[in-house]
């Protein structure tokens, strides 16, 4: 995602330029405007597809002319709607886990989110407000 939308990163990755610049400029009301919303990849599948966020995102650049043709509150609000559908997906396939768990009586105690996906600050805020929910299967 970093790359279609030529961010720079250091060497903490594209993951976290793109973190990086999801956060910066102005408020949600900015991407409101846009109407940017891409899919939920494989709904109620136990599967998961980046590549279809990817995909969906390389179709809004080149229909719009190119990475050059969009303005800066486009390029973040398609930032933006990228980390929420790619962060909704991982939820949804984790709410769909847990339930065919307690469906088939595998006891769940913990769930371990790691690496890089783990240092999403915006992940790790809906983590912290949705997590009762997760874990009351």
């Amino acid at each position: 995602m970093s790359r279609h939308l030529e961010l720079k990163w250091t060497g903490l990755g594209p993951g976290a330029a793109l973190e990086q610049f999801c956060a910066c400029g102005d408020d949600d009301l900015a991407d409101l405007a846009t109407g940017i919303t891409l899919p939920l990849p494989m709904p109620s599948q136990m599967a998961f597809s980046y590549s279809g966020l990817h995909s969906s995102v390389e179709r809004f650049i080149s229909t719009r002319g190119g990475i050059q043709n969009l303005d800066l509150q486009t390029r973040r609000a398609l930032a933006r709607a990228f980390q929420t559908a790619a962060v909704a997906q991982l939820e949804e396939k984790l709410v769909l886990g847990l339930s065919w768990c307690s469906k088939n009586n595998v006891q769940v105690r913990h769930v371990v989110v790691s690496g890089g996906v783990a240092s999403n600050l915006y992940l790790r805020k809906r983590y912290d407000i949705y997590f009762f929910s997760f874990i009351a299967f």
